[in-house]
């Protein structure tokens, strides 16, 4: 019982702190001569002095590795095609304090070229860590039967061990149909066994390039998909999805309505050599999803009921 007090503690406090504002600011650089405009939110996230001069060599040495690279990725990556994206990022203030930084980058054309590239940065350092916090609480609690969930965590363990993991992007997708234990007292067993029957049915065909797809519980279910899009489109793909799996059921004269919760966590090459830590990280996505109600799609690690991301140009 404890436990899951403190689970649901943890749960309230990701939704108290994803909609509390928190440090963020608007940038610019201006691609002619690579100068860069902050707000004072910004010069507020990375500990420098508001209006101070600021030049881009300086300011990537405050981003970890990792980040930077990543973010030197999709940064070439948007000034080629104008694509717009997110990226959580490692960084360290100028006294050394860690944070993490929720960056949105858009890209500003003129005369059909780029000609800057623009968006806000964001202090979300809480709210990585009641993620952290949240996971770990369910790596302790498992999901489902260990028979069950052992299968399919053994496939999960042999694809991350696949050189591909290296070069690609995949995520693990948790989905569970909502309140299924009332579904089973309105309708009865054998109806209840027809819905799991025909909703991994319908997983089936809407993914059937997955590279591993099981039931693993009661009412849960779970896939790992390589990822050929960014994070943007494998939300849209799965609020798609979410529709599609839910359609009402008929069994005889009985119409079975139900909604699902879906969790999920993307993984790339850096990340995730733990099966049981994506498990857990994808769990908690899970759990939050079901915290704010139900018929939710919710990614780990991302705002609550985040929308697709739309930049002014």
């Amino acid at each position: 019982m404890a436990l899951n007090i403190e689970q649901q503690r943890i749960a309230s406090e990701l939704c108290r702190v994803s909609g509390k504002p928190s440090s963020i600011g608007a940038w610019e650089c201006n691609l002619a001569n690579v100068s860069l405009s902050w707000t004072d939110g910004v010069y507020d996230l990375f500990g420098l002095q508001r209006g101070s001069t600021i030049q881009r060599s300086s300011i990537l040495d405050l981003y970890e590795e990792s980040s930077r690279t990543e973010m030197d990725r999709l940064r070439s990556k948007a000034i080629r095609t104008g694509e717009a994206f997110s990226l959580d990022c490692r960084i360290r203030t100028a006294s050394n304090e860690k944070r993490w930084m929720r960056l949105i980058v858009g890209v500003g054309y003129q005369h059909g070229r780029p000609f800057r590239i623009f968006g806000s940065k964001q202090d979300v350092t809480a709210e990585k860590g009641l993620w952290t916090g949240l996971a770990t609480l369910k790596q302790r609690d498992p999901l489902v039967e260990r028979s069950a969930r052992r299968s399919f965590e053994d496939l999960v363990a042999q694809a991350l061990l696949d050189r591909r993991f290296e070069q690609e992007t995949f995520a693990l997708i948790m989905l569970d149909i909502d309140d299924f234990h009332d579904i089973v007292d309105a309708f009865g067993p054998a109806a209840s066994d027809e819905l799991l029957l025909r909703f991994e049915e319908r997983l089936a065909r809407l993914f059937p390039d997955a590279f591993a797809s099981s039931r693993i519980g009661k009412s849960q279910f779970a896939l790992l998909l390589r990822m050929s899009a960014g994070q943007q489109r494998l939300a849209a793909s799965l609020e798609n999805a979410q529709h599609l799996l839910s359609r009402p059921i008929m069994r005889g004269h009985a119409v079975i309505d139900f909604t699902i919760s879906i969790g999920a966590v993307v993984l790339n090459g850096e990340r995730h050599r733990d099966p049981a830590a994506l498990f857990a990280e994808a769990h908690a996505a899970l759990h939050v999803a079901g915290m704010t109600g139900g018929n939710t799609l919710q990614m780990f690690d991302r705002p609550l009921a985040s929308p697709p991301l739309r930049l002014a140009q």
